[in-house]
C-alpha cells in the first residue's frame, strides 16, 4: 500500500511522484493567481470608488448650494416687514378718507349750483322737500310743462319724468315716457330719469333705453339723492 503512494526510491521519485508535483504546481499557480486576483478587484473597486465619489459630490453641489442657505435672516426684519404693511394700510386708509373728505367737500359746493327739476302731477309727493332740506337748493317741481324750451326747463341740470299723469299739455299719449323721450333728445347732456308707482307700463318704449335711468316712485329718498350726488360730479367733470 505504501508503495503504491509514495515511492521513495530517489532515482526515480520524479517519474513515479509526477502527479503529486503536478498537483503542487497547479495548487500554488491557483494560489497566485487567486492572490493576484484579489488584490487587482480590491484596486479596482477603489479606482472606482475614487472616480464615482468626487463626481456626485460634484453633481449634489449645485443641488444643494443654492437651497441649504448657511445664513439665518435676523428676526427683526419680520418686525420691519409687518411696520411696512401696517403703515401700507394706514396710507390706504388715510387716501380713502381724504378722497371720501374732498368727494363730501365737492358735493356740498354743487348744491348751490346743481338745479334739479321735478315734473310729477302728484302733490303729494314730498321728495322736493326732502332735496331742499337736505341743502339741495335749486330743487323745483311742476305738474306739467307747455314746451320742452320752458325756462324751468332749459335751464336744469337734472329732471325726474314720472311716467303717469304728465304729458297732457303736449299730448302725449305716453305721457311722462314721451316727455322724457323728447327731452333726452333735445337736451342729451342733461340727466334723464324716469321713475313711475306703476309697473305696468310700456317696456317697449324708447325712453326706457334713452333716458340715464329709471326707478320706483316709492325708492328711497337715499336713491334720489345718490344719484343726483352721482351725476352733480359727472357734469361737474365735464365742465372742467
Amino acid at each position: 500500500m505504501n508503495k503504491i503512494l509514495l515511492e521513495l526510491n530517489t532515482s526515480n521519485f520524479w517519474v513515479l511522484n509526477w502527479y503529486y508535483i503536478v498537483a503542487v504546481i497547479i495548487s500554488f499557480t491557483s494560489l497566485v493567481f487567486g492572490i493576484r486576483n484579489f488584490y487587482k478587484k480590491n484596486k479596482d473597486k477603489e479606482e472606482i470608488k475614487n472616480d464615482i465619489i468626487p463626481k456626485i459630490e460634484t453633481k449634489i453641489d449645485p443641488i444643494i448650494s443654492p437651497i441649504i442657505n448657511p445664513t439665518i435672516s435676523p428676526v427683526n426684519n419680520i418686525n420691519v416687514n409687518i411696520g411696512n404693511r401696517e403703515s401700507k394700510n394706514q396710507s390706504n386708509e388715510n387716501d380713502s378718507e381724504k378722497k371720501s373728505e374732498n368727494r363730501e367737500a365737492l358735493i356740498d359746493s354743487l348744491k348751490s349750483k346743481i338745479k334739479i327739476l321735478f315734473i310729477d302731477d302728484d302733490k303729494k309727493f314730498n321728495i322736493v322737500k326732502i332735496f331742499k332740506d337736505s341743502k339741495w337748493k335749486n330743487t323745483n317741481s311742476t305738474t306739467d310743462i307747455k314746451s320742452v324750451d320752458e325756462p324751468k326747463v332749459k335751464e336744469a341740470d337734472i329732471i325726474f319724468v314720472d311716467i303717469n299723469g304728465v304729458g297732457k299739455l303736449l299730448v302725449c299719449k305716453d305721457e311722462g315716457l314721451d316727455i322724457a323721450l323728447m327731452l333726452k333728445q333735445k337736451y342729451p347732456n342733461k340727466k334723464i330719469i324716469i321713475y313711475s308707482a306703476n309697473k305696468d307700463n310700456d317696456n317697449f318704449h324708447k325712453a326706457w333705453d334713452l333716458c340715464d335711468f329709471k326707478l320706483e316712485k316709492n325708492a328711497l329718498s337715499y336713491q334720489y339723492l345718490s344719484l343726483v350726488e352721482q351725476y352733480s360730479i359727472e357734469l361737474y367733470s365735464k365742465s372742467l
